[in-house]
């Protein structure tokens, strides 16, 4: 059991506590801002990060495992000046059941037309509408991951029908075709709802693009889970306003939090959630409970839970 453990992030309040469970004996020193990340980095062993100041991993040189927050590690990026032998840990799966589920809320929001109703409702306007049924519609995934995964079996068992990308395609359950990235552009035609649920790494940054949210169907609608950066959010904008879509949902944003005066506040048919898909109760219990069993795997030299072999593909 490590004598210390480090940690540094927006909720640090609520993980320490968490973390003392789970490394019972060991201090737990919490790094809650940018100087004490910078002064605390040179004596961390094991980390717990979320969004950490860039430009200082150079100074951990005695960092020996790194853990993210996500299944994403692009908030650690760049690793510029971190140790070949730092082992990085993600939190893969954890929040797949959850994100699976807000997945279906939204989607079912947008077959329903809350994205319409909504609109009408800032604008003070009785709009009626006819809403759309979710059997039979196709659903477009770009990124089959756990997280897609188990949204495909969430949207099939109410009869839709699953489509989707995957880096390396193979056969998963409840989805009818998987096809690789090279191919967004098929499934994105094909569908009534596209929901993005992609890592952001330099090959996928701005993958549904103006060009590429034009090939989707008129009418048709989006959602983006993964990360901002991922969609074009001007063109996205364009795009409503011309009505080629009929709404989309965003829960990520190129810049966070959104911007009082960011034209996406007043896009219509727009639902906007403030990063909260991943999120569940147990959360903090979760991931340091994550952190602890990669940890003591690394120690016993057994292989570990959340590996990430390359960590310059952002995931």
């Amino acid at each position: 059991m490590p004598d210390r453990i480090h940690v540094y992030s927006k909720f640090n309040d609520r993980v320490v506590g968490p973390l003392a469970d789970v490394f019972p004996g060991a201090e737990i020193i919490a790094l809650d801002d940018e100087d004490a990340f910078a002064a605390g980095l040179p004596d961390a062993e094991f980390l717990l990060a979320l969004k950490p100041p860039r430009g200082h991993w150079a100074r951990a040189g005695k960092l020996r495992l790194l853990q993210s927050f996500g299944a994403g590690i692009d908030h650690l990026m760049p690793l510029d000046g971190l140790r070949p032998e730092t082992v990085v840990c993600n939190a893969a799966g954890l929040a797949a059941e959850p994100m699976g589920e807000y997945a279906l809320t939204l989607t079912l929001m947008l077959i329903k037309r809350a994205d319409w109703a909504n609109t009408g409702h800032r604008a003070a306007t009785w709009r009626q509408y006819m809403p759309g049924t979710a059997a039979g519609s196709t659903i477009g995934i770009l990124g089959l991951g756990r997280i897609g995964e188990s949204f495909a079996q969430k949207a099939g068992a109410l009869g839709m029908r699953v489509i989707g990308t995957q880096r390396q395609p193979r056969a998963v359950p409840g989805v009818d075709k998987v096809v690789g990235a090279d191919r967004t552009a098929e499934i994105v035609a094909e569908s009534d709802v596209v929901v993005c649920i992609l890592p952001l790494t330099d090959e996928t940054r701005y993958v549904l693009d103006e060009a590429m949210m034009r090939q989707m169907k008129p009418g048709a609608s989006l959602i983006n889970l993964g990360r901002g950066g991922l969609v074009d959010e001007p063109a996205l904008i364009r795009l409503l306003e011309e009505g080629h879509l009929a709404g989309a949902a965003l829960d990520v944003f190129e810049q966070e939090p959104l911007p009082a005066d960011n034209p996406l506040w007043q896009a219509p048919n727009l639902i906007i959630t403030p990063h909260v898909a991943g999120g569940f109760p147990t959360y903090m219990t979760g991931i340091t409970a994550l952190f602890a069993e990669n940890v003591n795997a690394f120690l016993a030299g057994t292989p570990m839970k959340t590996h990430v072999k390359d960590p310059g593909r952002g995931y």
